[in-house]
């Protein structure tokens, strides 16, 4: 992409000087001659959906031999947007129905009572249901989906599309979860180049720095845990990105750039970056994290010390308790019924989002 107007109709859409093309309308065009995309370009009339990468992500993904596909992508440039509606059950329900349309595909939102969790949470009338929790509903039958929600007990999320949101996410080809994955499933991959998948060597600290790991245990909130996990998909070593201040990690202790050891007492130093996903989806709403800032990794490891909680200074706190075993175990045991399901579901995608973006375009040329 070149010659990109500021305050144009690109530019409010996140397309970036240099970009380059992979997508028109969920088309891959990577094959396709410049007078051939500029044709499809014109062909789509005024609204035109592009995947596009920037050159760090460029880069990396021709590197590692992957195709940039909507799966790697983050949906945070889209006019439109899924909507997550959180609802607390009353004594007579969450106020709608689901239905069925004929003629249409999928389940729908309707007959919402007014002043109920249902109108409180913003659900609309004709509003497609997408998720239950984070588990896709697309597949199921009506009587699947009414039990989905029964099973959630006194409180459930719901993922929805209203008919225009969903035009621009087929007309790109993207899945509506993938926006679920983005405001909840925290920790999903966000690295920003290739330079930053494997943490870079920090600097030789003072003699006098105290280098110790740090355990540190996380309640999930609404918006997740609030940070994301880095790495590169099938590659070793994770790191913290983007803490989100004052939420669970921030106010657990976590830093940006903190490397990750265990994950509920499980050493992960040699897992991948979607088994170190898959550890933290399975936590329900407790994980405890033993991480080590850059320079006091570097300092162990250099020193052939294995880092586990055994370096901390004396046994954690109650609110970073050191029993990340115990407790994984415990919840084993209890077999409740009251954990909420992790979210995203296993059968989400596990992803690496780098700096391609997915826009919606019109009249670019």
């Amino acid at each position: 992409m070149t010659e990109v107007m500021s305050g144009g109709v690109a530019d409010q859409a996140g397309v970036k000087l240099d970009d380059r093309i992979v997508e028109i309308n969920s088309e891959n065009v990577e094959s396709l001659s410049h007078d051939q995309i500029v044709k499809k370009v014109k062909a789509a009339g005024d609204k035109v959906m592009l995947l596009l990468v920037d050159e760090d992500a460029d880069k990396f993904f021709k590197g590692k031999g992957i195709r940039p596909s909507t799966a790697h992508a983050t949906v945070k440039h889209l006019p439109h947007k899924p909507r997550i509606a959180d609802m607390t059950k009353r004594a007579d329900g969450y106020g709608f129905i689901l239905k069925e349309v004929p003629k249409h595909a999928g389940h729908y939102i309707g007959e919402i009572d007014k002043g109920s969790p249902a109108e409180r949470a913003g659900l609309k009338n004709m509003d497609r249901l997408v998720a239950v929790n984070g588990q896709e509903t697309d597949n199921c039958r009506h009587e699947q989906v009414v039990e989905k929600i029964s099973q959630q007990g006194n409180k459930c999320s719901l993922l929805v599309l209203e008919a225009e949101t969903e035009k621009m996410y087929k007309l790109g080809g993207v899945s509506p979860l993938l926006y679920w994955e983005e405001m909840r499933g925290s920790p999903p991959s966000y690295p920003e180049h290739e330079a930053e998948a494997t943490p870079a060597p920090a600097a030789p600290a003072p003699a006098d720095v105290d280098h110790k790991p740090k355990l540190c245990r996380l309640e999930k909130t609404a918006a997740g845990f609030g940070f994301h996990l880095n790495g590169i998909q099938g590659l070793h070593g994770q790191y913290i990105k983007e803490v989100v201040k004052d939420g669970a990690a921030d106010r657990a202790g976590l830093e940006d750039d903190d490397i990750v050891v265990e994950v509920n007492g499980v050493n992960v130093e040699m897992s991948t970056h979607e088994e170190v996903v898959n550890l933290v989806r399975k936590s329900g709403d407790t994980l405890v994290l033993l991480v080590a800032e850059r320079t006091a990794y570097d300092h162990l490891k250099a020193r052939g010390i294995a880092i586990s909680p055994q370096l901390l200074d004396k046994e954690p706190s109650a609110d970073v308790p050191a029993p990340a075993y115990a407790q994984e175990d415990e919840r084993k045991d209890t077999g409740s019924d009251n954990e909420r399901p992790a979210t995203p579901p296993a059968q989400t995608r596990s992803r690496v989002s780098t700096s391609s973006i997915l826009n919606k375009c019109c009249s670019l040329l």
